[in-house]
């Protein structure tokens, strides 16, 4: 490692993975902060060390210093030398606009606003293995709703045939459930024991590990299992859109407020490489301030 000769120690070596994702930036008209890059850095290394690289095809932390750097993903498979699959950023159909970003809150939707992402990858792009046995995830920041109502966070649905997907959930009598799917019309929920219209910031990850195993995470914690057989799991064609739903190629989706601070889609993973990818999320967030 190179040394600087004033301090007398290391200087810091960028991960070229966090370099890259520096470079996609400004070339998309964004710009980022040396503390942003090393938080980015520090999340791409806390990955390796893991050992989870390869659990991710697309991944957006929602960084950088305006909206053009948090459109960029840091991963684009599953390693750099990999073919970039999807969109070379993640396309903005709101449009949204500049004051929707903020780096220490994540991007946001206002309600009845009908901004989405395209990211550009379909399920069907990926491996066999990873189509049906496989992961999406996001974190979302405090939400607020106005009324009963289901808002799909992330997800592409083939009709009703298959299906990929997170919701989250408002009652006002009663505590709403969190809902999954990955794969076929299947379906996972469990329920924080929220009542009312507002969720804490979460962390929600989808996953099917096998034709008989369908689980939803919260936070750090499995928070409820589905072991129906789901079998001729098919790939899906229509890309995978954020902030709502591809419904068959028609962007769709309840149009609430919404906060999103990262967004997964890849292979499954154990309960160790779970615990593994929260705790980068979670250092990372706090890095940005992202602590509500």
């Amino acid at each position: 490692m190179p040394m600087n000769v004033r301090l007398l120690r290391p200087r810091q070596t960028i991960h070229p993975e966090a370099a890259d994702w520096r470079s996609r930036v400004i070339a998309n008209g964004g710009s980022v902060s040396g503390t942003t890059l090393n938080a980015v850095d520090r999340f791409v290394k806390a990955i390796h060390a893991a050992g989870i690289r390869d659990r991710f095809y697309r991944l957006n932390l929602f960084a950088g210093s305006n909206l053009s750097a948090a459109l960029v993903p840091l991963f684009r498979n599953t390693s750099l030398s990999g073919s970039p699959l999807g969109n070379a950023t993640d396309t903005n159909n709101g449009p949204f606009v500049s004051g929707d970003y903020s780096e220490s809150v994540g991007l946001s939707r206002l309600t009845a606003e009908n901004k989405r992402l395209d990211t550009g990858l379909a399920t069907s792009a990926l491996p066999a293995g990873v189509i049906s046995s496989g992961h999406v995830s996001v974190w979302h920041g405090p939400l607020v709703a106005t009324g009963d109502s289901d808002p799909i966070l992330i997800g592409a649905f083939n009709g009703s045939i298959d299906r990929v997907s997170i919701a989250q959930s408002f009652r006002s009598a009663s505590a709403a459930p969190e809902n999954a799917r990955f794969g076929k019309a299947t379906s996972v929920t469990a329920t924080d024991g929220t009542t009312g219209f507002s969720k804490p910031s979460t962390f929600l990850l989808a996953q099917r590990t096998s034709a008989t195993n369908l689980e939803l995470w919260r936070n750090n914690s499995l928070a409820a299992t589905n072991t129906t057989s789901t079998t001729g799991i098919a790939g899906i064609t229509h890309p995978i859109i954020v902030f709502g739903y591809n419904n068959s190629g028609t962007p769709a989706g309840e149009l609430n407020e919404l906060n999103l601070r990262h967004y997964s889609i890849g292979d499954d993973m154990t309960s160790a490489q779970v615990a593994a990818f929260y705790a980068a999320l979670q250092t990372f967030n706090t890095s940005l301030g992202r602590t509500a």
